[in-house]
């Protein structure tokens, strides 16, 4: 019994994540020069839109292993860009994957999430009632 479950688990587990459907999309939706409001409606929202330039979004799709208590590995990878004109319209899609994705520029910076933190009132009421002294 333990043989059996100690090969399953070394098989591994295979998950897709992101837009799973692109690829059959990708052709009309240059050709047709859908906007921005159609493609959402087809594609679902983008995974994420340029910080910068707002006329960039992008589509991620992505395959992952994962193997027991090891790290998971990503063995497959799609970032579609899609840039789009002043008027909404897709005019161009660029497709990136493990061996180009060195071309897409990141932002690093991190914005803070605000309402995570505590008051100061709170950290001195804290302790109040909390006390670790045995009578």
């Amino acid at each position: 019994m333990l043989i059996i479950f100690l090969v399953n688990n070394c098989s591994g587990r295979i998950s897709n994540h992101g837009v799973l459907n692109i690829d059959k999309h990708i052709t009309s939706i240059i050709n047709d020069k859908l906007e921005k409001a159609e493609i959402e409606a087809l594609l679902g929202p983008p995974s994420t839109i340029s910080a910068f330039e707002f006329n960039k979004w992008y589509y991620i799709n992505n395959t992952i292993k994962h193997m027991a208590f090891y790290k998971p590995e990503i063995i497959k990878l799609k970032v579609y860009e899609i840039i789009f004109n002043k008027e909404n319209q897709a005019i161009k899609i660029n497709t990136y994957d493990l061996e180009n994705l060195n071309e897409i520029s990141f932002n690093l910076d991190v914005t803070k999430t605000r309402g995570n933190e505590k008051p100061l009132l709170q950290y001195i009421l804290k302790g109040i009632g909390n006390s670790n002294v045995k009578k």
